[in-house]
């Protein structure tokens, strides 16, 4: 079989005798090239084709001939040009094409080869210039191709591939979404009709990669990723077999972005080694990998600390912008790249010189770039953030106000073109407004990035894309309550804390659901429809960089379509900002809701009573790195902790202790005579049991919560929810959740007694014990009883707080992100209270505490009014004694749950063995439950004066959230 057939190619036909040695010899090159996959056969080839159309007697060959030479010598000119990076071998191919096409019939197979093909080579025409018109031109071609290509399959699969690309180039520059949806589809297309071509494989993966970036959807990276391996190894659109460097720069640059997402070492390890094996290949390699290998470098240093990735990565930088033409459309961002390893050697050795080379080239790459590519926010954002540096160490008034123009610059175009980028802008100028004590500049920038959270949270539909950036808004709620404080903008202060709590709590608590669930399938499923519509247009848009009128265009259709998701019961406050007027209105007389906030240089309480006024008060020690520090030894030690001991208590005591001067005196100032403070903390104040801090007094200690009821809320408006189902939910019937079994867990003392005292006061309790309480049961008794009491094992994951759960029978597991699905308000009135008499059921994320995920807050959004948890393990007669008296207080002497609970709590810690068989010993009739009566006849056979649960490990595990 000849080379040309094992390529499928048609044998050319009408060869004159002249000419039939020469081609056998252009066949024996192919084969050589098929063979090795060197250029050495193909230069023979190129060079074989090219004397053969030269020749004078080539014109008077048939036009069949003719065009079938010619598009054989331009495809050789064409590979030979992608292989080398020689421009002229493409720009001679388009020649050889441009000449056969004028021989081709209308609508033939030939037209349909040499039009496809002269599209191909437009493509690489605009990827040397960065000329749009030869994109227009590469269209206008390949579609032509398509036409022509009437039922043959090859050509019309080759035509579609080729325009895909195409289509994505026009994308990338003008940011017309339907572009990429019709190269995708393209792609996918090829790719099911012609699954041996595995180059369609690698054309698939490219796109996918490419709406990875602008939606941040992993699974379209993860596929791209599969794609690529799969490829390696296959024959290309040449016949050539591609080995692990063909298509190593590809892929080490998609294992790069995923690395920048999970985080995973091998993904990082595997990219290096691939782009540095394509860097090795010299000028056979991927032009893109020398830009890429130094760009993962400077990641691996900053995440590895090794300073000779840097020097590495710089020594890259260097030589891709040798190696860049001037007019290289990619040339801004490689002036970019070397000015951010440059920058980088310049903070590790202080040297000014390189922060002064690395300053010019920042400048260099924004001379490149347009006022309007999204581009620019992130460079203005490099200049401004170097230029701060320097004027720190220098205290030059000039650089420093430079550094400020280019903050704004980029606040200015990133609020319309880059959120993320504009995020990271106003967090950096408003921190380091704040360490000048430049209180309404750092408002300024604050107030910029959170409006850009805002703006991203509006747009993102996936919960693994608000994830990008939500890491950088992590305590940027409380930096700027801080600084609005310090400013005097007290209501400011409490609306920047409450929307920034509410971000995810708002589709937590009042359906507002991103994703829309409760309206996919129904009669309002065309509001989804659309809204995925206009969140995805201005994606498209801000990836092309718009006009400020485009972009206004696109968010008002964002606001049409919200405003008529409002107007769908249950969805009216869908993404609305929270008010003051909102934040007043559930404050109830006799309760004061205090905002708990920890910025750098100190920590802020603000206070908002039923009048309405705003209160505040600094926090001198309750700095951000004091909170996270406590917040750490406390999960620490409580990861630690195998059973009650004297570590666990003295970290619990040390903290606890801390917390009274630096957070709940001040609270308790601003709260003055108010009966219950809510508690609405922020970041890594959510971890700390505030309503346990201490002070020491002559006969013992005073408590936070001996003197007013102390409860959390994730946010002030949560309470309007919590409020309405606690008044129209009757508490009548019970379900207790009582030690699943079969499990790998150990079992649950005093399980029968602590039942035994929660279903007493009852009048209808349903008992999933053991066996019963499996994964079915237990959900279908959530949705029937309004009252909710677990005894089991919990499993708190703080890095990943969707994976917390409640060990049911077999060891099944009711997951966070299972009950943050439960409606149970959408079925009937809800449900009064839930008890998680488990271990770590009230532990909120560690990565992201800003985002108020945890076991409380879910069961609030799956509509319970008031949930009581536990932060740590407590010993099992302690829990059954504390809820027993919590029981009996709430439902006899008819106390609210909260305040029934931290009386119980004073109760099991300053009342005597004897009290305590007193106080319950009043419930019990003379034919009562015997379990009842065990636990009663325990404290019995104790010694009647022995107060053995005053410490608050024992005691104060148990929080209350909700109303």
């Amino acid at each position: 079989m000849s080379a040309a057939e094992r390529l499928g190619w048609r044998p050319i036909p009408d060869v004159p005798r002249r000419f039939r040695r020469l081609l056998d010899k252009a066949d024996d090159a192919l084969g050589h090239h098929l063979d090795d996959g060197e250029s050495a056969g193909l230069t023979v080839l190129v060079e074989i084709l090219d004397r053969l159309v030269a020749d004078r007697r080539f014109a008077s060959g048939s036009p069949a001939f003719q065009q079938a030479v010619l598009n054989r010598a331009s495809i050789a000119h064409n590979w030979r040009g992608i292989n080398t990076g020689k421009i002229a071998d493409i720009e001679t191919s388009v020649d050889l094409l441009t000449e056969g096409l004028r021989l081709a019939p209308d609508g033939s197979p030939e037209q349909a080869r040499m039009e496809c093909n002269l599209g191909s080579s437009f493509i690489h025409l605009y990827r040397e210039y960065g000329d749009a018109e030869f994109l227009v031109r590469a269209t206008g071609h390949l579609r032509r191709s398509m036409a022509a290509a009437g039922d043959d399959a090859t050509l019309l699969a080759l035509g579609r591939s080729h325009l895909g690309s195409v289509l994505q180039a026009q994308f990338i520059a003008s940011g017309e979404a339907a572009l990429l949806t019709e190269a995708v589809h393209l792609a996918e297309l090829c790719m099911s009709e012609a699954p041996a071509r595995f180059d369609y494989r690698y054309s698939l993966a490219k796109l996918l990669f490419t709406r990875y970036t602008v939606h941040g959807a992993l699974d379209d990276l993860d596929r791209a990723i599969t794609l690529l391996r799969e490829a390696t190894g296959k024959p290309g659109p040449d016949g050539v077999a591609r080995n692990s460097t063909d298509h190593g720069a590809s892929l080490g640059m998609y294992l790069r972005d995923r690395y920048l997402r999970t985080r995973s070492p091998a993904d990082l390890a595997e990219a290096i080694q691939l782009l540095q094996d394509d860097v090795d290949l010299g000028e056979d390699g991927e032009p893109t990998a020398v830009d890429s290998l130094g760009s993962a470098l400077l990641t691996r240093y900053h995440d590895f600390g090794d300073e000779s990735d840097v020097h590495a990565a710089i020594d890259l930088h260097r030589l891709d912008l040798a190696r860049s033409s001037p007019g290289n459309w990619q040339l801004a961002a490689t002036h970019n790249n070397l000015a951010n390893a440059l920058e980088t050697l310049s903070r590790i050795t202080g040297d000014p010189e390189t922060g002064a080379e690395a300053v010019e080239h920042y400048r260099s790459s924004l001379r490149l770039t347009s006022g309007t590519a999204p581009n620019r926010t992130s460079r203005s954002y490099n200049l401004g953030r170097l230029l701060q540096a320097q004027s720190d160490r220098s205290g030059d008034t000039a650089t420093a106000a430079e550094a400020v123009g280019f903050y704004r610059d980029a606040l200015r175009h990133g609020l319309e073109s880059s959120l993320e980028w504009a995020l990271s802008a106003g967090r950096a100028w408003g921190d380091w407004a704040t360490r000048r004590e430049r209180w309404d500049e750092a408002c300024t920038a604050y107030e910029s990035a959170l409006e850009a959270t805002r703006r991203l949270f509006r747009t993102q539909v996936l919960r693994e894309d608000r994830e990008t950036w939500l890491a950088e808004s992590q305590g940027l709620p409380a930096a700027a309550a801080y600084a609005m404080f310090r400013a005097g903008r007290l209501e400011d202060a409490v609306l920047a804390l409450e929307s920034g709590r509410s971000l995810l709590l708002s589709e937590v608590l009042e359906r507002e659901r991103i994703e829309l669930d409760g309206l996919a399938g129904t009669e309002h499923a065309d509001l989804v429809r659309r809204y995925r519509v206009a969140t995805t247009a201005l994606d498209g848009a801000l990836w092309q960089g718009a006009e400020s009128r485009v972009l206004r265009a696109h968010r008002e259709a964002i606001d049409e379509v919200i405003d008529g998701i409002r107007g769908v019961p249950g969805y009216e406050r869908f993404l609305r900002a929270p008010t003051i007027s909102d934040v007043r209105d559930v404050i109830t007389d006799g309760t004061v809701v205090v905002y708990v906030a920890a910025a750098g240089p100190a920590g802020v309480a603000l206070g908002v009573g039923s009048g309405g006024d705003v209160r505040a008060v600094e926090l001198p020690s309750a700095t951000a790195a004091a909170v996270q520090q406590r917040a750490n030894v406390l999960l620490e030690s409580r990861r630690g902790m195998v059973s009650r001991g004297g570590a666990w208590e003295g970290t619990l005591d040390a903290v606890t202790r801390w917390a009274w001067p630096a957070i709940m005196a001040p609270v308790r100032l601003l709260a003055g005579t108010a009966q219950r403070i809510v508690l609405v903390p922020s970041g890594r104040v959510t971890m700390l049991p505030l309503h346990a801090a201490w002070t020491p007094e002559r006969d013992g200690r005073r408590y936070a919560l001996d003197d007013q009821v102390v409860t959390y809320a994730p946010t002030a408006r949560s309470l309007s929810v919590t409020d309405r189902i606690a008044a129209r939910t009757p508490a009548t019937r019970l379900a207790v959740i009582a030690d699943p079994r079969p499990s790998a867990w150990e079992p649950i003392g005093y399980t029968r007694a602590e039942t035994a005292w929660a279903r007493h006061w009852f009048p209808t309790s349903d008992v999933l014990a053991g066996e019963q309480a499996n994964f079915p049961a237990v959900r279908a008794a959530l949705t029937t009883a309004d009252v909710h009491h677990f005894i089991c094992h919990g499993k708190a994951h703080p890095d990943e707080p969707l994976k917390s759960a409640l060990v049911l029978a077999g060891d099944d597991e009711l997951t966070l992100r299972e009950i943050l699905a439960l409606r149970l308000a959408d079925t009937g009135p809800g449900v009064r209270l839930a008890v998680l008499s488990a271990c770590d059921t009230d532990q909120p994320g560690s990565v992201l505490p800003d985002e108020v995920i945890s076991l409380p807050t879910g069961l609030i959004q799956a509509g319970v009014a008031g949930v009581v948890a536990t932060r740590w393990a407590v010993r099992s007669e302690a829990v059954s004694l504390l809820l027993a008296r919590f029981y009996q207080l709430w439902r006899a002497e008819g106390r609210e749950p909260a305040s029934a609970l931290q009386a119980a709590q004073r109760w099991l810690r300053d009342t005597t063995n004897g009290e305590k068989a007193r106080d319950l010993a009043a419930a019990i009739t003379p034919i009562a439950d015997p379990d009842l009566v065990g636990l009663v006849r325990a404290l019995y056979l104790r010694d009647p004066d022995e107060r053995a649960y005053r410490h608050p490990a024992d005691w104060a595990a148990l929080s209350y959230h909700g109303s």
